[in-house]
């Protein structure tokens, strides 16, 4: 319509001071006329691209969001809701949530008022990290986190409200992955710390056994040493063979046994040397053994105890 155009107001209309009466039944123009069509389609234009292009905003997003009224009645859903709940939800009809059936996180079913946008709007209040789990129309089932928002208008009067709805199944696939990880690291934990008990046990019987071996043994003088060459085990016969007693012994370097030339040549560091390098060193009547003990033994040639100082 051009610059004439006009819209009929009822049967009849109020006219401005000093205008003719209008016949009964006929139309007048009323206020808006041309320029102010042309104004209401523009803005009416304007608000049809700004809803869609928030649409394919939505549609674009990866997950899950819809709104509803302050009833918590649907009124719409981007594409990600509906990969999401496996079904199309019914606009007008769905409440509260998208999704076919729900459930609390340790599996008892949830009715729809527990939901946490009902929750939202219910009590006016955001909900962050709701967490449930929903059932789609085939019997999967997907756990997700909820934040649903109270949506009010210029006076503070609420008027709805808005989801999101993310999908926690990569996150939990993850968790019991670690899980299984975990239980599977501690059963090893524990059979390894259970074979190390046996064997320190084992190693402490041997080793109880052998101490109780080389205490009774008198022909032959057994002592052990450290790998710095210092004494740390002195059985009865290097008692009565050396002459020392183990409280005399046990703590001092073994080149005590031997003659201050051979300790001025180097005998006793080289023995240790030797016995680290070749697994043992032998010397007429003297045997060193590697290890992180060396053990010694001296047989009982002569009839007294021999000691140097």
């Amino acid at each position: 319509m051009q610059g004439s155009e006009s819209r009929t107001v009822g049967r009849s209309t109020a006219t401005r001071a000093g205008d003719a009466a209008p016949r009964p039944g006929r139309s007048v123009a009323s206020p808006l006329t041309g320029g102010g069509v042309k104004q209401e389609m523009a803005s009416k234009s304007e608000l049809y691209d700004r809803r869609s292009h928030f649409r394919e905003l939505l549609d674009a997003l990866p997950a899950a969001i819809y709104t509803t009224d302050a009833a918590g009645v649907i009124t719409s859903y981007n594409q990600a809701a509906v990969e999401f709940s496996g079904r199309t939800p019914e606009i007008g009809n769905d409440q509260w949530c998208v999704t076919w059936r729900l459930y609390w996180p340790d599996g008892r079913p949830m009715a729809r008022g527990e939901c946490p946008m009902a929750r939202a709007l219910n009590e006016d209040r955001p909900i962050r990290g709701g967490e449930a789990i929903a059932e789609r129309p085939d019997g999967t089932r997907v756990p997700f986190m909820a934040y649903p928002t109270p949506l009010h208008d210029g006076s503070g009067r609420l008027v709805g409200a808005v989801n999101m709805l993310v999908d926690l199944t990569a996150a939990k696939e993850v968790d019991e992955a670690r899980n299984r990880l975990n239980e599977i690291l501690e059963q090893r934990v524990q059979e390894r710390t259970r074979q190390l008990t046996e064997a320190l046990t084992r190693l402490s019987e041997s080793e109880r056994r052998f101490r109780l071996f080389v205490g009774g043994v008198t022909d032959y003088a057994i002592y052990m040493l450290d790998t710095d060459g210092v004494i740390t085990n002195w059985n009865a016969g290097a008692e009565r063979i050396k002459g020392y007693r183990a409280t005399e012994i046990i703590g001092q370097h073994f080149s005590v046994f031997y003659s201050p030339k051979d300790r001025e040549d180097g005998l006793p560091q080289r023995a240790l040397m030797t016995a680290a390098r070749e697994g043992r060193f032998e010397v007429e009547g003297l045997a060193h053994t590697q290890g992180w003990f060396a053990v010694l033994g001296q047989r009982d040639y002569r009839r007294g105890p021999r000691r140097y100082r």
